[in-house]
């Protein structure tokens, strides 16, 4: 008999320190230009922090050039550790820490500005709201592309979300009739991505490409339309839910107990959909099928209908994320007024490397980073509000590029399957 001698494969150690030359060299260089810029142009200035909604005497002074150069230091020491090596288990501490150290060194800096105050209340819950077109974007994305469909048409079907919210809620005077009809149509979006996908596979980036065009098309030669007649296109609001004593506690009663609806299914979305993908049996098929569809198929999976239905689904989170633009902003529809933020959901979905948790962390960056461009931008500071604006898409290449660990797409994310194929 005959007896396989093969080596086992060697175990990777993940405590063993490892070198890290790449994303040490650029955490270092940037910590030490904060240290500079702290010498060079922050001596004497100062930050000013206050507590706006619940504390309202209550201000903190703290000196920009210290908190600057010691962010600056930590930053440093972070490439440092990384370029000595350190356990790869690690090195996502220390890109936090590296990551967290900039952004709030750039925060002091834009802030030491004369006429400017960091109202922490306001700034937070404005970014936790901010946040969530890109959240229900990013987890429609997560859910398509964890079943193995590319879905470039977010942005179409924020569209169709928005247009058809506030439509149905003027028709029925309901603003969660609106709400209901914002999710239709944005699953009845996907539909016709995930027939052409898995029946006729077709190039999927063409296909998203094609609907974001026929969304804008269709809801801006409505809005046209509804102009003629009146009653068609008026806004309607989603109330604040406050939830009494709680929305005065400081700094968290006004981010989390006095919000919108929106936020709150957002967060709980978040929640229902990394327990459905890791927790439950669909959650396994899902994965599967976007990994290694031709070992789902063999274990009795029908592919091609998950894939389906999942992409219909996922297109229920996107449709309820376009209504954010128009119920969730008292706003009325306009031609194009989502301006790309479905784009932006993609890149939010990359940075959170396709998991819900992930994709809440990077849509708090984007909708913080935009809050704070808009304050600053209001205050008139001398920081000009598109640099900050810039900084979530700098995050995003960071990660492609590997900095703050590899961001990798399901395995078989965009390759149609035919049953019988390995």
């Amino acid at each position: 008999m005959a007896v396989d001698t093969a080596p086992a494969p060697a175990l990777v150690d993940d405590r063993a320190p490892v070198r890290h030359a790449r994303a040490g060299t650029v955490y270092a260089v940037l910590g030490l230009l904060l240290v500079a810029v702290a010498f060079a142009w922050l001596g004497g200035k100062t930050t000013v922090i206050a507590f706006d909604k619940t504390l309202t005497d209550a201000s903190w002074s703290v000196p920009t050039f210290g908190a600057v150069l010691v962010l600056g230091l930590l930053c440093a020491a972070a490439g440092a550790w990384m370029l000595v090596g350190l356990p790869q288990r690690q090195f996502k501490l220390a890109s936090t820490v590296g990551v967290a150290a900039l952004v709030l060194s750039l925060l002091f800096w834009a802030y030491s500005q004369e006429g400017t105050v960091f109202r922490a209340e306001s700034i937070l819950a404005g970014a936790l709201f901010l946040s969530m077109p890109y959240i229900f974007g990013a987890l429609s994305g997560v859910v398509c592309e964890r079943s193995g469909v590319i879905n470039i048409g977010i942005e179409g079907q924020f569209l169709m979300g928005a247009f058809t919210g506030v439509l149905v809620a003027n028709i029925t005077g309901s603003i969660y009739a609106g709400l209901l009809g914002a999710m239709i149509a944005g699953s009845l979006s996907t539909m016709l991505l995930a027939l052409l996908a898995t029946k006729y596979q077709v190039n999927q980036v063409v296909v998203g490409v094609i609907l974001n065009l026929l969304a804008l098309g269709f809801t801006s030669f409505m809005y046209d339309q509804l102009k003629k007649a009146e009653g068609f296109n008026d806004a309607f609001s989603v109330p604040v839910i406050t939830w009494g004593p709680l929305a005065d506690i400081p700094v968290i009663g006004p981010v989390l107990f006095q919000q919108k609806l929106f936020v709150y299914v957002g967060i709980v979305m978040v929640a229902v959909v990394w327990f459905l993908l890791y927790r439950t049996r669909w959650g396994l098929r899902t994965r599967a099928v976007g990994e290694h569809p031709a070992a789902a198929d063999s274990m009795g999976v029908n592919v091609n209908r998950l894939r389906y239905w999942n992409v219909v689904a996922a297109g229920l989170l996107a449709g309820f994320g376009g209504a954010w633009f128009t119920l969730g902003n008292s706003l009325a529809f306009n031609k194009n007024m989502t301006a790309g933020l479905g784009f932006v959901a993609l890149a939010v979905m990359i940075v959170g490397r396709w998991n819900p948790l992930g994709v809440l962390a990077g849509a708090l960056i984007f909708g913080f980073t935009t809050q704070i461009a808009r304050d600053l931008s209001a205050a008139g500071s001398s920081v000009p509000g598109e640099f900050l604006q810039m900084l979530p898409y700098a995050v995003t290449l960071v990660v492609v590029a590997g900095l703050i660990g590899k961001a990798k797409a399901p395995a078989a994310d965009g390759v149609p399957y035919n049953p019988g194929d390995k």
